[in-house]
């Protein structure tokens, strides 16, 4: 009996010498760690300092011979710089580079005829896509390949912008750090700024959006010269491009979605037009309803804002924050002010998108009034155009501050 257990045990201890390690394990120098995506048209994009003719040669360089297809698309990928230990640190963190065709994974294979390590993408941040190549292909398309890949992670950052997309790439943030990881930090702050789009928006759920059928908003990035700013907002119906719309657009559709935790609203001061008076938002709570009445479809929305007077530019005696009157003044037109915002958000995207925004409304018809559901879905995206919406706010300010 004690010999059969000796040799159950030898048996153990070498089965562990077997399983012991990572049969893949690749070291952390011998990979090419890929932050950021960019893609553009093949034809954009000139190398600052270089004429037409060199620019030719370089790109002519980056590509290869393509049996299949057209030179649609110019895919550029950032990649960090490794830095031994107690070398001096390099200004730049990362370096770009390109290739031209049309099938990203077949542009992706043919890079590493520009890097001596495999390409790892389990630390992408961000994909930025420029204008151009959405007016060409779907947004489906163009992130299909990331889609399948299994090295892809749903909290991948999705831009578009007007301009260059390798550009954003090449932008020397001043923090020193690459542009890619900081380009993906600055949407966190999105539930403090009404201007920028920010829920929903990463890989994983606009990819929600392709399987469901939904429309999709993706936030917009512009650079110019050394500015980088994000703000407003790239409107999809189902995965083709319609347009932007503007940050007041997005605060209002912020306002009707409950996505918006902690902004600011400004109005004019009800008594002195020519002063500003500034609401701090602490909490927020929207109720959007869908009703049917003698077959006809309106919508509800609620809202009730609490927070903070967080700026008073008048200085005039008249102006008592510790004046109930005055305070119920500034909660009416603050009331006022968000209606007037919400209003102009469902006029843009009713009117100039003609799109149902990220699908919200058709969602809570599809949650609240499943049979009128049934009868309207094919021909939602033109019911929904003369849907009307009943809004209904209540502003609540409870504090002014630690100065009277």
């Amino acid at each position: 009996m004690i010999k059969k257990r000796t040799i159950s045990c030898l048996i153990v201890i070498c089965l562990c010498f077997l399983l012991t390690g990572c049969w893949d394990r690749r070291e952390l120098q011998e990979r090419s760690l890929v932050l950021g995506v960019a893609i553009d048209m093949a034809d954009a994009g000139l190398k600052p300092g270089m004429n037409a003719e060199e620019n030719m040669k370089v790109k002519e360089t980056e590509t290869f011979v393509q049996p299949n297809g057209k030179k649609r698309y110019r895919l550029s990928l950032q990649l960090l710089k490794l830095v031994p230990g107690g070398e001096e640190k390099e200004e730049s963190k990362s370096y770009v580079i390109s290739n031209t065709g049309e099938s990203m994974f077949e542009m992706i294979r043919d890079m590493l005829g520009q890097s001596s390590k495999s390409l790892w993408f389990e630390h992408l941040q961000i994909i930025i896509i420029s204008e151009d190549v959405l007016k060409q292909a779907g947004l489906s398309e163009l992130l299909d390949f990331f889609k399948r890949d299994s090295e892809m992670r749903s909290r991948i950052k999705v831009y578009v912008t007007s301009g260059t997309a390798r550009s954003l790439l090449e932008y020397s943030p001043p923090s020193k750090e690459a542009s890619a990881i900081y380009i993906s930090n600055i949407i966190r702050l999105h539930a403090r700024n009404t201007h920028i789009t920010g829920a929903r928006t990463d890989f994983g759920y606009t990819v929600q959006y392709f399987d469901t059928g939904s429309n999709a908003l993706l936030p917009r990035i512009e650079l110019a010269d050394k500015v980088i700013k994000l703000g407003g907002s790239a409107v999809f119906k189902k995965d083709k491009f319609v347009g932007y719309v503007d940050e007041y657009a997005v605060a209002g559709l912020k306002f009707i979605s409950n996505t918006e935790k902690s902004g600011i609203i400004t109005i004019d001061c009800p008594r002195h037009p020519e002063h500003q008076v500034v609401f701090e938002l602490f909490h927020h709570d929207t109720k959007l309803m869908p009703h049917v009445s003698e077959g006809n479809i309106y919508f509800t929305l609620d809202i009730n804002m609490h927070g903070n007077l967080a700026e008073l530019q008048s200085d005039f005696k008249e102006d008592n924050t510790t004046d109930p009157q005055y305070i119920h003044e500034l909660e009416v037109a603050f009331a006022e002010e968000i209606k007037r915002n919400v209003f102009y958000a469902e006029k843009v995207f009713k009117k100039e998108m003609r799109v149902d925004s990220i699908s919200k409304f058709a969602s809570k018809m599809k949650a609240y009034e499943p049979e009128t559901w049934a009868q309207v879905k094919d021909q939602w995206d033109e019911i929904y155009l003369t849907t009307p919406l009943v809004v209904s706010v209540n502003v609540s300010i409870e504090k002014v501050g630690s100065h009277k």
